[in-house]
């Protein structure tokens, strides 16, 4: 659940908290004085925002509730302006809709919420010079009321815009590696994990290539680090331009870069890799070294965890740089018995 959602779900128990007994308290006055449609029309309002309360906290449909807070205040609103409310003040609540509305639905839809009651407004005072529907205020009070309504709206939408910027803008920093651009191992894990229960559920296939640059420790020693990070980008740049929309490009740590291909199996995630092991072999340009790859691919088996996965195309990324490099490797059986039997001995050959 990201932090935006968490954020509306704080503030529908709040409206509710807020909202439910201010309209219980409306509804005892409106009893007192004798107006018990009114009285009886708010207390199932405020019923209505409990029942909206339980059923969020029970199913954690946000979006269910969304829809039923901002329909009942469209409700309470037409109410009001037919009769009154209390001493007439009642039509002061329509200042929140443009708030809560936006702040709940987003701009676009917020826009279309908003239409929807300026509509219903218009439609109540037509229906009022047609003698069809009586109002409680007159023609310069509901003007004037529409009025500023509007240019609560305006800031609302203005405030929610740059609002909504600011948290894109710190959703990609804490979710992107500074240096590639591409996304970084905290929120790589996350997807996978969104991968794996999707590949679960409907039985779908998923593969996870990892790519590690051959010698990167060498070409940052001989050229310096401002060439190794230039390097990274480029190679990084290559594999997110040559991936599909669905594929997502991550950085693990230091050189070694990651896919996760939903519905790929293990023939596809070999074409993939051994493309791109092309493309970077290819790769040239002034004061850049010649780059090399070394791939490991594994596809996903139900019993797998995202570290189980990863763990079985490192696995298959130490086969491609043990048997010589530039090369793809998958992991299968035959993979995982040379590698067990290579663990019970010294290494001859570095990971770089």
């Amino acid at each position: 659940m990201s932090a935006l959602e968490i954020d509306k779900i704080r503030l529908i128990y709040l409206f509710v908290l807020v909202g439910a007994p201010v309209l219980y308290i409306m509804s005892a006055l409106h009893y007192i004085n004798n107006d018990v449609p009114m009285a009886l029309f708010e207390a199932l309002l405020a019923t209505g925002g409990v029942l909206i309360g339980i059923v969020l906290r029970l199913y954690n449909n946000i979006k269910l509730a969304e829809n039923l807070i901002l329909f009942g205040l469209i409700l309470l609103i037409i109410a009001i302006i037919v009769n009154g409310g209390y001493e007439r003040t009642g039509i002061y609540w329509i200042y929140t809709f443009p708030i809560l509305s936006l702040f709940l639905k987003g701009n676009k839809e917020g826009v279309i919420w908003n239409i929807v009651l300026m509509f219903v407004i218009s439609l109540l005072v037509y229906l009022n010079m047609r003698k069809v529907v009586p109002i409680a205020y007159s023609y310069v009070e509901i003007r004037q009321a529409l009025t500023a309504y509007m240019v609560i709206f305006l800031l609302a939408y203005i405030f929610e815009t740059a609002l909504l910027k600011s948290y894109q803008k710190l959703k990609k920093v804490a979710i992107t590696d500074q240096l590639t651009g591409l996304y970084n191992r905290h929120y790589i894990f996350s997807k996978l994990e969104e991968e794996i229960k999707r590949a679960r559920r409907f039985d779908r296939s998923l593969c996870v290539i990892l790519i590690d640059i051959d010698n990167f420790k060498q070409i940052n020693d001989k050229y310096g680090h401002n060439v190794g990070d230039k390097v990274l980008q480029i190679v990084a740049n290559l594999i997110r331009k040559n991936v599909r929309r669905i594929d997502t490009v991550g950085r693990l740590g230091g050189e070694e870069i990651i896919i996760i291909c939903p519905d790929t199996n293990e023939k596809g995630g070999r074409i993939l890799g051994e493309k791109i092991r092309l493309l970077i072999e290819k790769i040239k340009g002034e004061n850049i070294p010649p780059v090399t790859v070394s791939i490991g691919v594994a596809t996903f088996s139900p019993l797998d965890s995202s570290y189980e996965l990863i763990k079985k195309a490192d696995i298959a990324l130490y086969r491609a740089k043990r048997s010589g490099k530039n090369k793809v490797v998958v992991y299968n059986d035959e993979t995982k018995l040379i590698h067990l039997n290579e663990i019970k001995k010294p290494a001859a050959v570095g990971r770089h």
